[in-house]
């Protein structure tokens, strides 16, 4: 899968996404989110902006997930957590920002 991404800078980036793993892994490994917690839906630093053609074709947001990006800074009703979103086939093409730092 190829997922475009914007990182913080404004730069764009097409990033090879493994389908049935996590979308963070692909990020983290082209240092474009940080993913300190590797993943366990508690840090946010792998949060998104999905663009609102994609919204809408994605599984839900979890509870635990919903609840992390209510008390972001940055959050937003396009946000999602990378680690908490398996690529699949469907996401080919998808386009992604990377939300800025929430400084903690």
């Amino acid at each position: 899968m190829k997922i475009l991404v914007t990182d913080r800078k404004g730069e764009e980036h097409q990033v090879d996404a493994t389908a049935g793993e996590p979308l963070m892994f692909a990020l983290r490994a082209q240092d474009l989110v940080d993913a300190t917690c590797s993943g366990s839906c508690s840090c946010a630093t792998c949060h998104l902006y999905i663009d609102a053609e994609w919204v809408g074709k994605l599984a839900p947001a979890s509870e635990d997930e919903e609840e992390l990006i209510e008390f972001l800074q940055f959050g937003s009703e396009n946000s999602r957590l990378s680690c908490q979103l398996t690529v699949s086939d469907d996401m080919d093409g998808m386009k992604v920002t990377v939300a800025p730092e929430e400084g903690f």
